[in-house]
């Protein structure tokens, strides 16, 4: 369910996108405490983690407006769910390691941030196709400024 959320708030109003953030949420800190060995529950923990911390001045009042409060996570906190991530399963995604280095290069620690990079790159994939697709994607997701 918290998956579906996730994959919704995509596509939907900021309204809905923080209203969904929310179940989304409270979904995860079900699944960690049902099964706090799942390195999927605490990725996309770090990913809600990074979305919230950077929401936008708007979306925060319109969060503070909605709901009394805006959601709270810091890039941190993401940071935090990634390592564990790979404390529970070394090397589980190349997009695990896209928000680590993502996480490093917001926190100044590029040196970090590179190595995750690197880390994602060297990965195995399916095709060359996907090799080359998602190399390209990993930098761009590096680089994009939010």
């Amino acid at each position: 369910y918290a998956v579906m959320c996730g994959i919704m708030a995509e596509y939907d109003t900021v309204q809905n996108k923080i209203k969904n953030g929310y179940i989304f949420k409270d979904h995860l800190d079900k699944a960690i405490e049902l099964k706090p060995q799942d390195p999927l529950s605490y990725y996309l923990l770090g990913r809600w983690c990074y979305a919230v911390a950077q929401l936008s001045w708007i979306e925060r009042k319109v969060a503070a407006t909605l709901f009394g409060e805006p959601p709270s996570a810091t890039v941190e906190d993401a940071l935090k769910n990634f390592l564990k991530v790979e404390e529970i399963h070394p090397a589980y995604s190349k997009l695990n390691y896209v928000f680590l280095a993502k996480c490093y290069k917001a926190l100044g620690q590029t040196e970090k941030a590179m190595k995750m990079c690197v880390a994602a790159s060297s990965m195995n994939t399916v095709s060359k196709e996907v090799d080359a697709a998602s190399s390209k994607a990993i930098f761009t997701q590096i680089n994009k400024t939010h």
